[in-house]
């Protein structure tokens, strides 16, 4: 009888592997085929298709995967290869899916003794409206192939599994070898949640997990070290700099009397001495206080001061050929001390750098908070690299060949953080990044 339950258990585990190759084959293609639905959105509109059917060639080309798109009658308007039947029941089946407005369902697991194509399948959408489809037919030899290498591996645990069973010594293996695993797991989901401080425990483990016990809390401590370096690095950098900055400020002053272009440098140094202390804050070396504050009590209106900032930003853009779109202003209070020019500063060098032209930026108003939004029009981020969006020296794989430090979004949230706001990182319709900027709306603001 425990031989039949271990053998039973082994089941959902070999589903586990199919499933999660499967699934990891899926996302990567499905990543694709959004990609491509993006391009395809204008050449539907236009009829002009020459580029996309060169996009969809080279693809094939580089990942041996034939690709196509429809339009909304089914008709195919682009291909890598010739012959494609849009009447074969799977693709048939994503496409009434697709060109109905619903993601198709992710296919079955893919098990060794199955053969076929995986169909990759995404929407063309334009302004809610489904324009046709992009579809992949994604080869799954490779992934099989995993699967079953997988499977045997698995098969071959099981057979060691049972021989334990019948020497009847399965009990106190699995609590013996579960229980550090178990551990193990705990504490990297809590360095995960930024715990580096956290370890575990090695002490009567057997010598392989003594020794990867050992391993993780090395890397733990390196991981806590890393990161407090990474602080202190800031923290003795904004330091540094207030002395030099105090001694230039004193010499400008005395020069201001003399000259009315000092003016304009003293107010870049008083610019610059804020710019530290928010390093500072940011590095945990300081909190923020009344100080910081700049003594206007009257409410910012954050519409005006965008607009204000603007009318340098245009020259900049205009001065590399980047087209900058000001969209819809709408008044809104928000608390005075907020930074608007250093915070519109980072999301527009951020959106001329890793974005596309045309950058377009907007202030509303949503409910009880007023949002300052900055669009461009480049290729985006991905559902993960979002949710990192602001951490402290964090930067997206696409860009660590670019110069930059990874320190912007992070100052742009602890700014908007500062008076009560948040920054929020999504993918508008029709590609590219949104940075939203949200900040609480002074309610007796009189616009």
């Amino acid at each position: 009888m425990v031989v039949a339950l271990a053998i039973v258990a082994v089941i959902p585990l070999a589903n586990f592997i199919a499933t999660s190759t499967s699934r990891t084959l899926f996302l990567s293609r499905s990543n694709d085929a959004d990609w491509f639905a993006t391009m395809a959105e204008s050449p539907l509109q236009t009829g002009d298709i020459a580029n996309l059917r060169e996009l969809t060639v080279r693809y094939q080309e580089l990942y041996n995967t034939p690709v196509f798109v429809v339009d909304v009658d089914s008709r195919v308007i682009a291909t890598s290869v010739s012959g494609v039947d849009v009447k074969e029941p799977d693709i048939a089946s994503a496409l009434h899916s697709t060109l109905a407005g619903r993601l198709p369902p992710e296919p079955p697991a893919l098990w060794p003794w199955r053969s076929g194509e995986m169909i990759v399948s995404r929407p063309v959408v334009n302004n809610g409206s489904v324009l046709g489809a992009a579809v992949l037919r994604v080869p799954t030899e490779t992934a099989r192939d995993q699967v079953q290498r997988g499977l045997l591996l698995l098969l071959g645990g099981l057979l060691i599994s049972i021989g334990a069973i019948i020497v009847g010594i399965v009990r106190p293996i699995t609590r013996w070898v579960l229980r550090p695993l178990q551990d193990l797991d705990n504490a990297t989901h809590q360095i995960t949640r930024g715990a580096l401080d956290t370890r575990v425990s090695t002490d009567g483990r057997a010598p392989e997990l003594r020794r990867l016990g050992d391993s993780f809390n090395s890397m733990a401590l390196s991981l806590h070290q890393a990161r407090q370096r990474e602080r202190e690095f800031v923290a003795d950098a904004s330091h540094q700099l207030r002395t030099p900055l105090t001694s230039a400020r004193i010499h400008i002053e005395g020069l201001s009397r003399l000259s009315p272009t000092a003016r304009f440098a003293l107010s870049d140094i008083d610019r610059l001495g804020r710019i530290v202390q928010r390093l500072s804050r940011l590095a945990g070396s300081d909190r923020p206080s009344a100080a910081d504050a700049e003594g206007n009590e009257e409410p910012l209106d954050l519409a005006q001061a965008v607009k204000e900032r603007l009318v340098g930003w245009k020259a900049v853009y205009a001065a590399d050929d980047l087209e900058l779109i000001v969209g819809e202003m709408v008044p809104g209070g928000v608390a005075p001390e907020l930074e608007v020019d250093d915070i519109l500063d980072v999301l527009l060098d951020n959106a001329s750098k890793y974005g596309a032209p045309p950058v377009e930026v907007s202030v509303t108003r949503d409910g009880t908070e007023v949002v300052m939004s900055v669009r461009d029009h480049g290729l985006g981020l991905g559902s993960r690299d979002l949710k990192k969006v602001g951490e402290r020296f964090w930067r997206s794989a696409h860009h660590r060949e670019m110069p930059g430090t990874g320190l912007g979004l992070a100052i742009v949230r602890s700014e908007a953080a500062r008076v009560g706001g948040r920054v929020v990182a999504r993918p508008p319709i029709g590609g590219g990044l949104v940075i939203e900027v949200r900040v609480p709306l002074i309610d007796d603001y009189d616009v």
